[in-house]
């Protein structure tokens, strides 16, 4: 029996079993970090389309905006007439006109009213 070999001794042309636990966790661990590669990519993509379409919504949004005060000054100035655009314009002066009634009656401190990205009254 002093011819056979221990469990722990790696027989000829056979590999370890430390060998083999080594390649296995080299095999998961190659396949972890290439699934953590494939999911940040994932993850990037995402993001980059997300923060896409929040920058075209804000410029719809502000060529609506941008379309409405040339709308209101067109109506203004009497190149255009619509019932629907003069029932907005006069929503939008009696809220204007709220406005300035409310920092007009406000303390001292109605600067923390004001919000310098919203004009008061539109453009010229």
């Amino acid at each position: 029996m002093a011819d056979e070999p221990s469990p722990d001794e790696p027989r000829p042309g056979r590999p370890s079993l430390q060998e083999l636990v080594g390649e296995a966790l080299a095999e998961a661990i190659e396949r972890l970090v290439r699934r953590g590669r494939e999911e940040a990519g994932r993850v990037a993509r995402t993001g980059r389309q997300r923060l896409a379409l929040r920058q075209h919504q804000k410029d719809l949004d502000h060529f609506w905006m941008r379309l409405g005060k040339t709308a209101y000054h067109l109506v203004k100035g009497g190149e255009i007439d619509h019932p629907a655009l003069r029932r907005a314009m006069e929503r939008i002066d009696e809220l204007e006109a709220r406005i300035d009634e409310i920092r007009r009656s406000s303390p001292d401190d109605a600067s923390d009213f004001d919000d310098p990205l919203a004009p008061r009254t539109p453009p010229h």
